[in-house]
């Protein structure tokens, strides 16, 4: 990340005091998000300025106005008391996500510290103190070895279900992490506190990114193959129940869901979390009007990228994409291939062959993949009766709670997955044994 890179780590050993207002921290972010790194500057003990020079300041922030877009608000400060120095600490809002500006002042009231970092990842409550099993594995798909772990309850007195977790779109690592939340670790720790092992691992297109970035790839060589392939190696694991052994798919994973299931002789059933049911053009299409829509209103160069996207949509659903020369990126991150591998699928389609049951799950805020798809897996209820349907009113797309209109900075706001997913995920799963 582009940033204010004065790299300390932060220790809070200290109580937090009530927030309020502290004037040199409103200075910085006044004089920062209005560039005047210079005065900024000359908030500086003699030190701090030797080390951070104006131009620093400014190619930093530049840096992060490109990454997370402009400053948009900022949370009352808190003082963190030290054993040596108070630290000073302000949530900013950008239009793309959040930051923790971490100041500390000199006996002269100079400021001597400056940090500008994500908020970080921390442990569900139920994640706490819990102790269990880890073992790492290698999932190896044909050239590709894919680094994952399983993770088993402390108590094997008996050979216990198992859930392969399967990501979504881009280059995932196995927690599914996303800013400062990781939605896949959430879920595996709440499941182990329920007697459930489960089965992660880095996605092919984080492992082998370079060459996935230049080269022809379908949603098979991106998703399903590997899934497949972890689902063997977990028949072959003595402490499992063979028998027990579930896909859990997120979004584009989701997608992919009937077409691994098909392809996993002997799997119990599978779950989807936000799965998309709609071709990935039409959920493209919505998800580009959803955000430049956002703000009440389509700005100039909003305008010019909906007219450049939309072209590549109705491209791909054209006869033209069978015939045409192979593009690296044609629609969002996908090549030709991918496009002309998914033209004619249809996973509701798909999964309706299948005699298994299958467990939807949905954020009512989720803009990404939303109830519309839920609606079209449920076309396919009538005929598959051992399907089941959740719904979470306060959930977005990564399972996490949060009020009003969905939006994506909400993802680097940081938040668990609540113990209610996990309590139904679970509970579905033990009705099944």
């Amino acid at each position: 990340m582009n940033g204010l890179r004065l790299v300390f780590l932060l220790l809070l050993f200290a109580n937090f005091c009530e927030a309020q207002e502290y004037k040199h921290q409103e200075k910085a972010i006044k004089y920062l998000k209005h560039h005047n790194y210079r005065k900024l500057h000359n908030q500086f003990d003699k030190n701090l300025k030797k080390s951070v020079s104006v131009h620093f300041l400014k190619t930093s922030w530049q840096g992060l106005e490109k990454e997370f877009g402009k400053y948009k608000s900022n949370d009352k400060t808190i003082i963190v008391k030290g054993k040596k120095t108070d630290q000073y600490i302000t949530i900013v809002y950008f239009e793309k996500g959040s930051l923790k500006l971490t100041t500390s002042l000199s006996d002269k009231g100079e400021i001597n510290r400056i940090t500008l970092t994500p908020k970080v990842y921390t442990l569900p409550t139920f994640g706490n103190n819990l102790v269990y099993n880890k073992e790492d594995v290698v999932i190896i798909s044909g050239k590709y070895n894919l680094p994952g772990e399983i993770v088993y309850p402390k108590d094997l007195s008996k050979k216990v279900p198992l859930v392969i977790f399967v990501h979504g779109s881009g280059a995932n690592n196995r927690y599914e992490g996303i800013g400062p939340i990781k939605v896949f670790k959430d879920i595996y720790l709440g499941l182990l506190t329920k007697g459930i092992s489960c089965m992660i691992y880095d996605k092919r297109t984080l492992v082998y990114k370079m060459e996935f970035d230049t080269m022809q790839f379908t949603l098979w060589d991106e998703t399903v193959t590997d899934a497949v392939n972890a689902f063997k190696l977990a028949k072959t694991r003595p402490d499992v129940d063979t028998n027990q052994i579930y896909i859990i798919g997120h979004s584009l994973g989701g997608y992919a869901l009937p077409l691994i299931l098909k392809n996993c002789n002997g799997v119990k059933g599978g779950i989807s979390l936000a799965g998309c049911s709609r071709p990935i053009d039409a959920l493209i299409e919505y998800q580009y009007h959803y955000l430049t829509e956002l703000d009440g209103k389509v700005s100039v160069p909003e305008k010019l990228f909906l007219k450049k996207e939309m072209k590549k949509v109705h491209f791909v659903r054209s006869d033209k994409l069978l015939t045409s020369k192979p593009k690296l990126k044609l629609l969002g991150y996908w090549p030709t291939a991918f496009w002309i591998d998914v033209k004619n699928y249809k996973p509701v389609e798909v999964l309706k062959t299948l005699d298994m049951p299958v467990l939807f799950l949905q954020g009512d805020r989720d803009y990404q993949v939303t109830n519309e798809d839920l609606k079209l897996w449920k076309t396919g209820y009538l005929e598959k009766k051992n399907w089941s349907f959740i719904s979470y009113p306060k959930l977005n797309h990564l399972f996490i709670e949060g009020e009003g209109k969905p939006n994506p900075s909400e993802y680097f706001n940081g938040g668990n997955v609540p113990m209610y997913v996990i309590e139904d995920i679970s509970g579905w799963v033990k009705g099944l044994e």
